[in-house]
This record gives structure tokens, C-alpha cells and sequence, in this order.
């Protein structure tokens, strides 16, 4: 294979989406290992089983921590065990940039899990004939609610699509919250009756929905949007919890910074955590298990990388290290020395020119957000001076300017591409300021 081909092959190879368990690319972080300390898969599974007939958990992710990937290990785990698992990706049933209603909410569940059902391996038809969105239309009609375009296929794509089809809705639904909820228990008791009629009395029904860690809003809306988040998964905490099925939701970092005492009202365990890859302890020491993990993540995508990188795994460590430990942000600083890669293997200046590249991305940085990251960097806490800047650490998290580890507790620093610059930035900072102050009175020493 001539050097065009493999480098091809090799950019296609670090494509960045969910891996089955049985993909040869797919590495298990927690096999045997404490790389990354307790997996979560199994503590989401445990709580699973020592549960008869439904449960509630939640679960949090970083970007590019590889969140969705290790659901779909729980599902394999879980299908293997005899449950009959649905995973539902709210990203088509949701928008991720407006604020969350809980009757839309419980709406785009219930559809979608209708429409997973369909799938061979559930009831290979919906038994329900209608599914919920036909189901859904009917209740509107017996509630005495009009809408334009009221039809299974309409009130799909408008609870999506259309805000002011949402904001007729949920004005229009004010009221009738109590008797929807009881719609879309009675449809899921349905369902999983049919399941069991199918599949037998002692099957168990596990629901896994993912993507709803992406709901965050834009730089005009994220206050309000992350303030109906809170409200869905703390207000409304009773509602989410669905008869006679296992729910896992995921949810975004933010709320447990913003609501403490999150897990209580879920159960024992009931929120889990995904951290990035910890190659660097919080004392500044390298962590060689994550390390050969995120080396391994590489080989898994191409045995052949030295051919790209070279021999003595020097350019490969400095990317392992530029990455933070996330494995998104590892791939994609591979892609753009694989785009640079004129010829084999690479020299140093190419490296660092895909790093500055990456790096270029996070900037500029606003003297404030550089100012609450450096006592990150130094602190490696997150902590809220007070609850109106969550809207800045939630867009910290989103863009991975703020990576979170576990070692033990939890702890956070800022991405490496920029810790030096934020630090450098604030040193320039506080020098501006000392230049613009007073000088010192005679009889005082100088600061």
C-alpha cells in the first residue's frame, strides 16, 4: 500500500463515533485494569440486576470520553443476560439547543421507544398498532386539543423541529400534565405485556437514552435551557421513572455541579460518571497505565501508526499528552498529522503544527474565563464562586476546556492544549494591573 492509500485508510480509521463492542477498533478501558477505576458499565449493570423489574440510574459523560461507546457495551452485556434492550438516541427526537418541557419530554421517549420495538429481536412489529405518536394524536383529541398538522407523523417532526408548535403544545397542555403522564405509563405497561407475551414472563425491559448530555443551549439561551434541564431531572424526578422498565438516562456534567444531592432522588447509586483517561496524576506525575491505554486506542486503529509517527513512540506520547486523555481529542490531533503527512513518517514540526492547529481552536480566551481556569489548573476543583457563572463551567465542560479525572475523587484541570497560554495570559494580566495601579507611598514598602 503506497503512502496516499495508508494514510487514507488510517484517517477513515479514526472516524469518531460509537463503537459496538465487537468492533476490532473497540479497546475496553476497564478490562482488569484501573486505569480509569471502577467501570461504570458494571456498576450500571449490578444495579440492573439487583433490581426486580425496573430501576432508574443516570448517567454523565464528558464529550469525547467515550460515553455513547460504553453504552452499547452495557447493551451487549444485557442482551447477553436475556434482557431486551432499547437504545434510544434522544438526538432525533429532541432539540438539543431549546429548553426541555417535561410533556414533550415524556412524548419523544414514549415515541421512540415505540418505534424500537419494531426491531426483530423486541417484537419484530409494534403491538401496540398505533405506536405512541398515533396513541399520542388520540389523546390530544380526547383532551380537546388542536393543533395544526395533528397527525402521528406531524407531531413527531414538529416536537423536534418546530418551536412554535412546542410552545402551542405546552401552553395548551397546561392542566393536563397529570392525565398525560398516566397515558404514557399505561402505553409502556402496555408494551412491556406484550414483550413478556412474547419473550416470556420473567423478561425484563431495559431502555438506555443517550445523547441528552448534548442539550446546552446557545450563548443567547444556555441559562435558561440548563434551568429546564434541572427542572426535568429534579422536579420532575417522579415523572421520569416509568413502570415495570429499566431506565438509564444520561445526563449533561453541569447538573450535578447545579444540583447537589442529585443522586438522592434516584436511588442508591443511581448516577454514574464517565472522566477522561487519566495520563497525568493531579501532582503533575504520568500516569503510564492511561498512557498504554490511549496507545492502545491507536494501534486498535492502526497496527501500522509507526509507519506515521515513527519508531521510538516519542510523537505519539506528545499527542497522548496534548490530548488530555480524551479520546476524541486524541483522534483528532492524529487527523491533522494525518492531513499534514506529506512524508513518512513525520518529523517533530508537523506534530506540533497539528497540535497548534487544535490548540487554535479554544482561543481567544476572555480575561475571565482565563482567570477562573487558571485556579482550576492550580486548585483542580471547579468550584462555583456562585450559581450565575454555571452557565460558564457548563460551556467549560462542553468544550472540553475543563477536563474531569477520577482518582478517587474526582478532580478537574484545564486541557492541556491551553493550561500554559491561561496561565501565561493571567501573568500578562496581573502585570497590566500592577502597571496601571498607584505607586507606593514613601513610608510603604514596595508589594
Amino acid at each position: 500500500m503506497d503512502d496516499f492509500q495508508f494514510r487514507k485508510r488510517f484517517f477513515q480509521a479514526i472516524e469518531d463515533r460509537p463503537l459496538e463492542p465487537g468492533d476490532p477498533r473497540y479497546v475496553h478501558l476497564y478490562a482488569g485494569s484501573s486505569v480509569l477505576g471502577r467501570d461504570p458499565v458494571d456498576l450500571l449493570a449490578e444495579a440492573i440486576r439487583f433490581s426486580p423489574g425496573q430501576s432508574i440510574q443516570l448517567l454523565s459523560g464528558f464529550r469525547g470520553t467515550g460515553k455513547s461507546t460504553e453504552l452499547k457495551r452495557l447493551e451487549s452485556v444485557l442482551v447477553r443476560e436475556g434482557y431486551k434492550v432499547a437504545y434510544l438516541d434522544m438526538e432525533r427526537y429532541v432539540n438539543m439547543s431549546t429548553p426541555v418541557d417535561i410533556s414533550d419530554f415524556l412524548m419523544a421517549v414514549a415515541g421512540a421507544f415505540g418505534e424500537a420495538l419494531a426491531a426483530p429481536e423486541h417484537l419484530g412489529r409494534d403491538m401496540t398498532k398505533e405506536g405512541y405518536w398515533g396513541r399520542l394524536v388520540a389523546f390530544l383529541t380526547r383532551t380537546k386539543i388542536t393543533l395544526p398538522d395533528l397527525s402521528a407523523g406531524g407531531v413527531k417532526a414538529n416536537l423536534k423541529d418546530d418551536p412554535t408548535f412546542r410552545r402551542e403544545l405546552q401552553g395548551r397542555m397546561e392542566g393536563h400534565l397529570g392525565a398525560l403522564v398516566a397515558d404514557v405509563r399505561k402505553f409502556f405497561e402496555d408494551c412491556v405485556k406484550a414483550i413478556k407475551a412474547r419473550h416470556g414472563d420473567e423478561t425484563e425491559t431495559v431502555l438506555l437514552i443517550d445523547s441528552l448530555e448534548k442539550v446546552r443551549g446557545t450563548w443567547s439561551n444556555a441559562r435558561s435551557v440548563q434551568d429546564s434541564v434541572e427542572v426535568l431531572f429534579v422536579g420532575h424526578a417522579e415523572k421520569l421513572k416509568l413502570p415495570n422498565v429499566h431506565l438509564v438516562y444520561t445526563v449533561p456534567p453541569y447538573l450535578k455541579a447545579r444540583s447537589m444531592g442529585l443522586g438522592m432522588l434516584y436511588g442508591i447509586g443511581a448516577v454514574q460518571i464517565f472522566p477522561a483517561i487519566k495520563i497525568r496524576s493531579d501532582k503533575g506525575i504520568i500516569n503510564a497505565p492511561g498512557v498504554d491505554a490511549m496507545r492502545e486506542i491507536v494501534a486498535k486503529r492502526s497496527d501500522d501508526y509507526r509507519r506515521l509517527l515513527g519508531e521510538d513512540e516519542r510523537l505519539l506520547e506528545r499527542l497522548i499528552m496534548m490530548s488530555g486523555g480524551s479520546i476524541r481529542g486524541l483522534l483528532r490531533l492524529l487527523g491533522e498529522v494525518i492531513r499534514r503527512a506529506k512524508v513518512l513518517p513525520v518529523d517533530e514540526a508537523v506534530v506540533e503544527e497539528a497540535i497548534n492547529q487544535i490548540r487554535t481552536e479554544f482561543l481567544p480566551i476572555a480575561d475571565a474565563d482565563a482567570e477562573w481556569l487558571s485556579e482550576i489548573a492550580v486548585t483542580h476543583e471547579a468550584a462555583l464562586e456562585n450559581i450565575d457563572r454555571l452557565p460558564d463551567l457548563a460551556r467549560f465542560f462542553d468544550t472540553q476546556v475543563v477536563l474531569c479525572y477520577r482518582d478517587g475523587p474526582e478532580w478537574y484541570d484545564v486541557h492541556p492544549l491551553i493550561r500554559d497560554h491561561v496561565i501565561a495570559q493571567v501573568q500578562a494580566l496581573e502585570e497590566r494591573r500592577r502597571g496601571n495601579a498607584p505607586p507606593p507611598a514613601l513610608d510603604e514598602p514596595p508589594a
